[in-house]
């Protein structure tokens, strides 16, 4: 009988540490106190701590069919050689939820996408062009609409298929000249 209450003792503290395991809420805070919930965050919060961010890719990144998300692979983010931030995105299971170690915490997030209503839309009214040996989109025009009213809002002009990282913008408040490399609109190798 001692060996019975022992057995079931032990089974109960085992399991009151599981529920207290499972239950703590596992989040980490960026610079601004608030929580992380994407990996759009994470990379965000490491782009605003200043320094050139490298995305490495460790471990291949997986999806399968009938599945929403990436079930595993690994991404580190390095800042001059050093490793800031880890993403794991899992065992090959199907599920929305990706584990981050950074600053030596340990925490999960959802893969899940917030679902928006975007403000605009485009219009390609000059085909996109990229020509092999070079990083930019040499030309092409994209024009930019509110889907409130339809009004333009803005016109990016690529160039005239000189390989630059300089692009137009129109918009109402005149005419700027940006670098590719600042917008994003560089080609990722």
């Amino acid at each position: 009988m001692k060996k019975s209450i022992r057995v079931i003792l032990l089974f109960a503290i085992g399991m009151a540490f599981f529920i207290t395991a499972c239950n703590k809420e596992n989040t980490s805070k960026n610079d601004e106190g608030d929580m992380f919930k994407s990996v759009a965050d994470i990379e965000a919060d490491l782009n605003f701590n200043g320094g050139e961010i490298e995305k490495v890719v460790t471990n291949p990144l997986v999806k399968i069919d009938d599945c929403d998300y990436i079930v595993s692979g690994t991404i580190e983010f390095q800042q001059e050689g050093e490793v800031v931030a880890v993403i794991y995105y899992g065992d090959g299971n199907c599920d929305d939820i990706a584990t981050v170690t950074k600053d030596g915490e340990t925490f999960e997030i959802s893969l899940k996408k917030e679902e928006k209503e975007d403000w605009y839309y485009k219009v390609v009214t000059e085909p996109i062009v990229k020509i092999e040996g070079c990083d930019y989109i040499v030309s092409g025009v994209v024009e930019f609409y509110g889907t409130k009213d339809d009004s333009w809002l803005a016109t990016i002009d690529f160039g005239d298929g000189e390989c630059d990282e300089w692009a137009t913008k129109i918009t109402n408040d005149g005419t700027f000249v940006f670098s590719m490399d600042d917008w994003g609109y560089k080609e990722k190798p």
